[in-house]
């Protein structure tokens, strides 16, 4: 007979039984959630324990609240960011198994960020400041690359269904900037995450307001963006640019900077091979076109084209 709390494999017929050594698991058997809630906070049995409940994310009920409500267990995901941080000031190279243990413990956030129920609780505890410095960080390697996306994705849950509390709290810490910096030196799921983040931020009126005013910033968020056609050129991913093209619509909707707009905009927007690019999206040319009507209201150039309906048709817009 087995000792109470050693881990036991039966076989589904019965005939084979194996007992764990002392303070061992069953190889290829996932323990419980319970026993990963005690083994994460075993120094020892911490890394396996964080990827086994990051893989839990997606499918146990509640899971925000037993994150966010079991004692000790929020200090213990930001004990292990901490533990990174000296890679970024030392400029040293995060060993893979760090950066998978990392990326884990933060992905454990994500429905914490989901939930309505305690993204307020988290946001006014200032959690999300610890994935600042991943996004701060210009090192392009690929597990910094790897850690700015997930903390990316923190960000995208928090904006995800527009929760105006959860813009001002982001707002107010500046992730303004950090998404631009992610844009300019992020792989392209990095920028496809930072473009969302500001499409969503853009959406609202209070994130409107804020990147209209100042002028400057106005300007340097529309310099990042329009970069984008650039960089990507040689290699365009149609989805980032439909994110991107969304956000200069939103714009363009506020009467305040359409007129100023136009000059900002990228001149793969505004030519016919551009447009050619997207003839299979009707919503994406459409957006196209409403940009142009917004800031010039010159679209006659482009009807020959035969994809660009009349400008009271919005079909598609909305």
């Amino acid at each position: 007979m087995s000792p109470v709390g050693t881990p036991v494999w039966v076989s589904p017929n019965g005939r084979v039984r194996i007992t764990a050594p002392p303070g061992r698991r069953i190889p290829g058997v996932v323990p419980s959630l319970e026993e990963l809630l005690e083994d994460v906070f075993d120094p020892i049995k911490r890394g396996p324990a964080l990827v086994y409940l990051a893989m839990k994310r997606r499918t146990v009920q509640d899971y925000s609240l037993i994150i966010w409500n079991t004692p000790g267990f929020v200090a213990l995901i930001l004990q292990e960011i901490l533990r990174i941080y000296p890679y970024i000031d030392h400029e040293e190279q995060i060993p893979d198994d760090d950066c998978l243990r990392v990326s884990c413990a933060i992905s454990l956030f994500q429905p914490v960020a989901k939930d309505s129920r305690v993204r307020v609780r988290f946001l006014r505890a200032e959690t999300h400041r610890y994935l600042y410095p991943f996004l701060d960080n210009p090192r392009r390697s690929t597990n910094f690359d790897k850690l700015r996306l997930t903390s990316l994705g923190i960000i995208g849950f928090l904006v995800k269904e527009v929760d105006l509390e959860a813009v001002n709290y982001l707002l107010q810490s500046e992730v303004i900037p950090l998404c631009l910096h992610c844009i300019e030196v992020g792989t392209d799921w990095c920028r496809i995450a930072a473009v969302f983040i500001l499409e969503k931020i853009l959406s609202t009126d209070i994130g409107m307001q804020y990147t209209c005013v100042p002028q400057e910033r106005f300007v340097e968020i529309n310099r990042v963006l329009s970069s984008l056609f650039t960089l990507t050129r040689n290699r365009p991913s149609s989805r980032l640019l439909r994110r991107v093209i969304y956000c200069f619509y939103l714009f363009s909707c506020n009467q305040r900077v359409a007129n100023s707009l136009y000059g900002l905009l990228p001149d793969a927007l505004k030519d016919e091979s551009f447009v050619y690019m997207f003839r299979d999206s009707v919503e994406t040319v459409n957006f196209v076109r409403q940009v142009l009507w917004n800031t010039t209201r010159i679209y006659n150039r482009y009807d020959h084209l035969g994809m660009i309906p009349e400008p009271d048709d919005t079909t598609g817009l909305y």
